[in-house]
């Protein structure tokens, strides 16, 4: 085990408490890598913070030593966004999971970054209320993970992304200082957004501790439907019109015919194993029903084999069991294997063909590609399965990444949709933006963190 810095466990000890300080070599592992196929590198000593103050101290110890830091939150990222490449001291943010305080009357939560995206709405939804975004990964993703990576989901298409809805945070900056950004008001011109820049910038800038969030009243009805069709340009033609002619769907998700093969294998399911794409609507019964109509006359114009619409909680947990789990499925049908994540968005007028183009990348390098995502909202996920210690894999592998990435740019797209750049995007951040955006960058990531202790090594090449 080669750590890389000699840290002063008593002064650590002497902030957080001596059991919240741990250099064993089972917390070190369990903190060397998240759920993307980067490799591991061990932290030199992981913390367990339990209120901003703490957090403000060990960064202040941090930068006047010069030791890098790592916030962690759950470890469910894609990208290598929290893997500790540098070493250092790994903040892990599990303590702080309370929701601090819920304002009714303006639709405001305030909470800490550790509380997990499923456990804040269980909380929120006697209120009436709840947090839209709903990330694939619900049920373990926190709300340090989602505002760090500006994360989003299935009712992106509807309802925006996680910087949508935030409206204040505490942060602690690099040498310790606190501060609080944002305001409690709906809209606001005063000075720079400085909410936004935090929002997404994986950790780079600070450290969040409170996050302040506007939300949304539930719906009065909600209905799901699935729609079947025999080709991938059926149903991708089909979300694209959805779109266009403004169909209200809180969500539009696609999944490919192996994606809801393996989902049918590993779920005990018997849906037609051929492309699929599910929708949720929200609203007033009436309101609801009429979408639901819309949308059904549309599909048939393309070809749909089969509409299947289900108003019921329990009928919606069947349709949506697929989509939900496409993932997980695809892990446990190939286990043993590696599963390289792809996270690109297009516009709207593009997905189809985004979606036609990974199916004949997979076709040219003989690789088993998974295709699904947030089509209504053109977000691109796919999954390639590479066999471990196997050299040619390895190199189609990224030989496909390269390819699908760079058409989703040539098609006017972006290389992350929502999972962040962490260390696996990172090669292609200059392809997107340009030397002179990659520098302003640079030039904000040294304002806030000239000493580069911030999760050192992410985002930029």
């Amino acid at each position: 085990m080669i750590l890389r810095y000699s840290i002063d466990l008593p002064t650590l000890q002497s902030i957080v408490g001596k059991d919240n300080v741990s250099t064993r070599a089972s917390d070190l592992e369990a903190h060397s890598i998240d759920e993307s196929c980067v490799a591991p590198c061990l932290p030199d000593a992981v913390v367990w913070p339990g209120n901003t103050q703490q957090i403000s101290d060990i960064l202040r110890y941090a930068y006047e030593n010069e030791i890098p830091v790592v916030p962690w939150s759950g470890g469910s990222s894609l990208e290598g966004n929290p893997v500790p490449i540098n070493g250092g001291i790994l903040l892990a943010m599990y303590r702080l999971k309370e929701v601090l305080n819920v304002n009714e009357d303006d639709l405001q939560v305030t909470v800490q970054p550790g509380i997990i995206y499923d456990d804040l709405n269980a909380h929120l939804r006697r209120l009436g209320l709840f947090f839209p975004p709903a990330p694939g990964s619900a049920d373990v993703a926190t709300l340090g993970g989602m505002v760090a990576n500006n994360s989003s989901g299935m009712h992106a298409v509807k309802y925006g992304v996680t910087r949508n809805y935030v409206m204040q945070l505490k942060c602690v900056l690099p040498n310790g200082e606190i501060v609080d950004i944002g305001s409690r008001a709906k809209k606001s011109t005063s000075g720079y957004d400085l909410v936004s820049l935090m929002v997404g910038s994986e950790g780079t800038l600070g450290v969040v501790t409170e996050i302040t969030l506007r939300l949304m009243g539930l719906p009065e009805q909600v209905s799901s439907a699935i729609a079947v069709f025999d080709t991938l340009k059926d149903a991708t033609d089909a979300v694209y019109d959805a779109v266009r002619y403004g169909v209200d769907a809180a969500a539009i998700e696609l999944l490919d015919g192996g994606c809801v093969r393996v989902t049918n294998e590993q779920m005990g399911l018997n849906l037609r194993e051929t492309p699929t794409v599910f929708y949720e609507f929200h609203g007033p019964m009436a309101g609801v029903q009429d979408q639901v109509t819309y949308m059904r006359e549309i599909n048939a114009d393309h070809n749909c084999v089969e509409f299947d619409v289900a108003g019921t909680p329990e009928r919606r947990a069947v349709l949506w069991a697929a989509r939900r789990e496409a993932r997980d499925s695809i892990k446990l049908s190939h286990a043993g294997e590696i599963l390289v994540s792809g996270d690109v968005c297009v516009p709207i007028s593009h997905f189809g063909e985004m979606v036609e183009f990974v199916h004949e990348v997979a076709a040219r390098t003989g690789l088993r590609i998974y295709v699904f995502g947030h089509a209504g909202d053109g977000n691109l996920h796919t999954e390639t399965i590479l066999r471990r210690n196997n050299e040619e894999d390895a190199r189609l592998g990224d030989q496909a990444t390269n390819e699908i990435v760079r058409r989703a740019l040539a098609l006017g797209g972006t290389i992350a949709g929502e999972h962040g750049v962490g260390l696996a995007k990172k090669a292609f951040l200059l392809e997107e933006h340009g030397p002179e955006a990659v520098a302003l960058m640079q030039a904000i990531k040294q304002v806030f963190d000239p000493k580069g202790i911030m999760n050192p090594g992410k985002i930029f090449a």
